[in-house]
């Protein structure tokens, strides 16, 4: 009877991973792809076949996607560059602390517990022009110091800040989980080669250049690779914090995706993006796993 069991359970577990593999990610990538070439509304009964129309559209004619495509762009470089180095350095740090390890740990990884959408609440409450918390603590602390006004600037309200205001979103959202990462990769290398290098008058800086860097790679491309994958999908700080504006300067493909589909009832025009976005994803993973790749062979 045990034999049995165990071998419905051997044959029947790969079954139904492959099963809920195919029907919550296989099956909706194909049904977005199908749908794409479609001018498409679950509740009209006018759908039908437009072609390459609707891709067209959106490369030829739509500038909002080109746009969107931009700001999905820009917010992944700012927060994939930007935040990887200061996860590196945070988590060298963490890794040299003889003291308060553990509360330095929590207190970075702290934000990646609290939900996104609640986060991005009080973040815009915080980055209000008018009467948020950074303007008006800037403003008093000039004041205080004897410096001149500090000005009112639109973190959420101004074509130039809307997205820098996303991108610090960001930073301060995932940093944590990538100084985890990072740091659980410093600390898997071996002391002797620290120990050595000291002997041999090496200084910090080049240890960590020369031995840290090396060694943790496997975890910066895994962090890299990961967070632009993300990035590029991102949504909830933009639909909460600047709701895409001002004039769609931070309107992200993620957010077009969403209008195209679900308020103004074009799912067939939201395939196209959404299928140009994966196609995005899918040939910026392939180039970053290749040149991981040759670098490991190097």
């Amino acid at each position: 009877m045990s034999r049995t069991t165990d071998r419905v359970f051997i044959l029947g577990a790969p079954l139904l991973a492959g099963g809920f593999f195919f029907v919550w990610f296989v099956a909706p990538i194909f049904w977005t792809g199908i749908i794409s070439f479609f001018e498409y509304s679950p509740i009209s009964s006018g759908n039908h076949p437009v072609g390459w129309r609707n891709y067209a559209e959106a490369l030829l004619e739509d500038e909002v996607f080109w746009m969107a495509t931009r700001n999905s762009i820009y917010f992944a470089l700012g927060n994939v560059v930007i935040g990887t180095y200061l996860a590196l350095v945070v988590a060298n740090a963490i890794a040299g602390l003889r003291w308060f390890q553990d509360l330095a740990k929590l207190s970075f990884f702290m934000p990646t517990l609290f939900s996104i959408v609640a986060a991005a609440v009080v973040w815009k409450e915080i980055f209000q022009p008018r009467y948020g918390i950074l303007n008006n603590g800037l403003y008093y602390l000039t004041e205080l110091l004897g410096l001149p006004a500090f000005p009112e600037i639109g973190w959420t309200t101004t074509t130039a800040w809307s997205m820098p205001t996303i991108i610090l979103f960001g930073l301060w959202k995932y940093l944590g989980i990538r100084v985890i990462i990072l740091l659980a990769a410093i600390e898997a290398i071996p002391k002797m080669y620290y120990e050595a290098a000291t002997i041999d008058g090496v200084t910090r800086r080049q240890q960590f250049w020369n031995i840290t860097v090396p060694l943790i790679k496997p975890a910066l491309w895994f962090v890299i690779i990961t967070g632009i994958i993300n990035s590029l999908q991102v949504f909830e700080p933009m639909y909460v914090i600047t709701e895409g504006g001002p004039v769609r300067s931070s309107i992200s493909l993620v957010m077009l995706i969403n209008e195209m589909g679900f308020e103004r009832q074009r799912f067939g025009y939201g395939a196209a993006i959404s299928m140009l976005l994966f196609a995005m994803i899918l040939f910026l993973t392939v180039v970053l796993f290749r040149l991981r790749g040759g670098e490991t062979k190097t």
